[in-house]
């Protein structure tokens, strides 16, 4: 922190007013925090008959978050929702269209699809892991959890 600053001017200390706050309007979520371990959330595959792209969505009250392994050479088609989504490429290397607009992303690279917007992905030699977040949840990866849980004889998740 920059001398002669304060912990609220910047932000900092709990409770200070700053981004951190201890109080906030509103009510807290009726829904319990909880914490996941990726390899537990069961592997959806949205492209039939192929499960080289792989997803595992995490499900909150207002948004997803989806771990997306592509395997070589495969593909992610291109497709339109209704959910805004922002992700980045962890490992590998992707290339990605976004409404026509082709580039190769490598990690730390951020790409932003507003709704509706058409876009898909294809790995090259190496595979893939992307990270991206939807809001609101990304309804379709609902659909897939739930035929998938019953498919392996477990209940949805409420």
């Amino acid at each position: 922190m920059d001398e002669g600053r304060s912990p609220e001017s910047a932000g900092g200390s709990p409770g200070s007013g700053g981004y951190f706050r201890t109080q906030a309007p509103g009510a807290a979520s009726a829904q319990p925090g909880r914490y996941v371990r990726v390899e537990d959330v069961p592997g959806l595959h949205p492209v039939p008959d192929d499960e080289r792209l792989t997803l595992r969505p995490v499900f909150g009250e207002r948004m997803t978050m989806s771990f997306v392994f592509f395997e070589p050479h495969t593909e992610a088609p291109e497709h339109r929702h209704a959910e805004e989504q922002i992700g980045t490429v962890i490992e590998g290397s992707l290339e990605f269209d976004l409404d026509g607009e082709r580039r190769v992303l490598g990690p730390g690279d951020v790409y932003v699809v507003p709704p509706w917007v058409p876009h898909g992905a294809w790995s090259g030699e190496e595979a893939v892991l992307a990270v991206d977040v939807f809001s609101p949840p990304r309804e379709g990866f609902a659909e897939l959890m739930e035929e998938a849980l019953k498919a392996a004889g477990n209940a949805p998740p409420e």
